[in-house]
C-alpha cells in the first residue's frame, strides 16, 4: 500500500471547482491510475497551515500530472511513500494520534420497509462521537481520546438523483486491539462513502 499526498494550488480558478465537489475529486483521482487498476482508492481532502492537500491510500503508485496540470503547482509530482514499514511496526498496545473522516449513518428499519432498513445519518456531534467509538471496535483498535474537530453536509447529483453526505472529522489517540482487524481498515477504510473521501484513518507517532 502506498500513502501520497499532493499540494492543491487555490490561485487557480479550476481549483474552486475540485475542492468544491466530491465528485470531481473522485473522478480526477480515478485519471492517476491506470484503467485496469479497479482496487479501493482511500482518499482525503486535508489542510496544512491553510493549504489543501488530496491525500491518497492506494495499492499502487498514483501518477499526478494530469491532476496536477489542472489543480496543482507546475512542477509538482506528490509525496508518495511505502506503507510497508508501517504496516509490520504494528502491534497490540501501540498507541497513535489520528485522523478520520467518516459518514455516520446507520440503518432504521420502517414499518413494510426494506428488510435491511433505510440509511439515515446520525445529525447531532454526541451520536457522531458514538457511531465512532462503535466502529473502533469493529476496526480493531481502542478509542483513548477523540474530538470531533469538522462536521459538513455536502451535496452532489449522482444519476439523476441528489445525495446528501453527512460527514465528520474526528482526532484523537487510539490504541491497537487487533492487530489484523486493525490493519485490514487502515488498507479497506472504515465506514460508507469511500468513493466520496471518508473512510481513510491516518496516523501520527506520539
Amino acid at each position: 500500500m502506498y500513502l501520497s499526498r499532493v499540494k492543491i494550488n487555490r490561485s487557480i480558478r479550476t481549483s474552486m471547482k475540485f475542492l468544491g465537489s466530491l465528485q470531481v475529486i473522485h473522478a480526477t483521482l480515478a485519471g492517476c491510475f491506470p484503467a485496469e487498476d479497479t482496487s479501493r482508492k482511500l482518499w482525503r481532502l486535508d489542510y496544512l497551515h491553510g493549504n489543501p492537500y488530496l491525500l491518497v491510500l492506494s495499492q499502487n503508485r498514483p501518477n499526478f500530472t494530469h491532476l496536477v496540470e489542472q489543480f496543482g503547482y507546475a512542477g509538482d509530482t506528490g509525496e508518495t511513500r511505502d506503507c510497508q514499514n508501517l504496516f509490520a511496526a504494528l502491534k497490540a498496545g501501540n498507541r497513535y494520534r489520528f485522523r478520520f473522516c467518516g459518514n455516520p449513518v446507520h440503518s432504521k428499519k420502517t414499518p413494510g420497509g426494506k428488510e435491511r432498513g433505510t440509511i439515515v445519518p446520525h445529525v447531532t456531534a454526541a451520536q457522531q462521537e458514538e457511531w465512532f467509538r462503535r466502529k473502533s471496535e469493529q476496526a480493531g483498535f481502542l478509542v483513548d481520546s477523540v474530538t470531533i474537530v469538522q462536521r459538513d453536509i455536502r451535496k452532489f447529483v449522482r444519476q439523476g438523483k441528489m445525495v446528501t453526505l453527512h460527514t465528520a472529522v474526528y482526532e484523537g489517540v487510539l490504541q491497537i486491539s487487533d492487530v489484523e482487524k486493525f490493519r485490514h481498515s487502515l488498507c479497506t477504510g472504515i465506514g460508507r462513502a469511500k468513493a466520496y473521501g471518508c473512510g481513510l484513518l491516518t496516523l501520527a507517532r506520539l
